[in-house]
């Protein structure tokens, strides 16, 4: 008697997680479109076929606060902080959902933590000074926690509210108002580097995912800037820092910009790296499958680039090879095609 062939667990995972993030963009186009219920419906179906993925479920909190179900963006929010402590988004989405619900000093709590991950971000600071107020004129004869605010803004200045009346306390909540929203960090001078067409800016290294997004976002209008930031990055720290997070959009752009950029003004190690520790980050599998022709293209031209520059003849006499592969073998860029489903000779 033969053996029942077992199922393909691993196929079937992937495909629901492909299933997952196709309801999540569905959900996205509602969201969009102001269809809020239709979000919600996709958001959650995308959420049954993956728990383990916070952004679905946080992207539903979204929704719910749009249709003013606080008690349902709030429990949303609660749930993807369980999976991801740290994430911004839900930490925000709760303190508003909070604020409706009257549970200001939870609210303020869930929007000091935001504002401790990301204290320029000037949603968080509008929510922040609405919980205050809310605070302030549900407690007429208190003073809202204003060392709080300013510990929150760019200064960690005290400021001494003990002696002074509601005149003054209104004078002090407009100046902290004034602090919060003024953004002391400095930023470097532009100059231009040695090619004469990169002018360089100051990038700090992200070292976690939120920093990411938010420069992410910051730079990914401009090419240049998004250059910058990604060359900023060790290709080694991919794994850690992208981790389950690591999206279609971001593989898209860092191979399009080692393509318009790296291969002017970097050498073939640099490429052949951040390809490498790319395939290393826990969703790439999934990724890569959801990536279009176009972008697969200039993953074979990057990769056939790298095999060329495996053979002393080709360096110079192709394109913008200037350089020898050093970091690996003609054999190991054959391997690291196949991880891409690329084929080349």
């Amino acid at each position: 008697m033969s053996r029942q062939r077992q199922p393909d667990l691993k196929g079937k995972k992937t495909l629901r997680l492909e299933k997952a993030f196709q309801e999540k963009e569905t959900g996205n186009n509602f969201f969009k479109k102001g269809d809020y219920k239709k979000a919600i419906e996709h958001y959650g179906k995308a959420n049954e076929l993956d728990p383990k993925e916070p952004v679905y479920i946080i992207n539903r909190a979204m929704a719910y606060l749009k249709l003013n179900k606080w008690v349902e963006a709030e429990d949303d929010c609660t749930k993807g902080l369980l999976l991801h402590p740290d994430n911004i988004k839900a930490l925000w989405r709760r303190g508003i959902a909070r604020r409706e619900l009257g549970k200001l000093q939870d609210a303020k709590k869930d929007l000091d933590d935001a504002l401790l991950l990301e204290p320029n971000d000037k949603a968080i600071k509008d929510e922040y000074i609405k919980v205050l107020e809310a605070i302030k004129a549900k407690s007429p004869d208190r003073t809202p926690d204003i060392d709080g605010l300013a510990a929150n803004g760019i200064h960690r200045r005290r400021l001494s509210i003990e002696e002074v009346d509601l005149d003054e306390n209104e004078h002090i909540i407009e100046s902290a108002k004034k602090e919060l929203f003024t953004d002391k960090k400095n930023t470097s001078q532009q100059i231009e580097n040695e090619n004469g067409k990169i002018k360089v800016i100051k990038v700090n290294t992200p070292r976690n995912i939120h920093e990411f997004e938010r420069d992410w976002s910051r730079y990914q209008d401009n090419d240049e800037n998004l250059y910058q930031f990604i060359k900023a990055i060790s290709p080694a720290s991919y794994p850690a820092l992208l981790s389950n997070f690591f999206e279609p959009d971001y593989l898209s752009k860092i191979i399009f910009i080692m393509k318009e950029y790296f291969l002017v003004y970097d050498s073939v190690d640099d490429i052949y790296n951040i390809l490498y520790y790319l395939t290393r980050v826990g969703r790439f599998s999934l990724v890569l499958m959801l990536l279009g022709k176009d972008d697969k293209k200039v993953l074979e031209d990057l990769l056939c680039t790298l095999l060329k520059s495996c053979d002393e003849s080709q360096v110079d006499n192709v394109g913008s090879i200037r350089q020898r592969l050093i970091k690996g073998t003609r054999q190991d860029v054959i391997e690291l095609a196949k991880n891409y489903g690329v084929k080349i000779q």
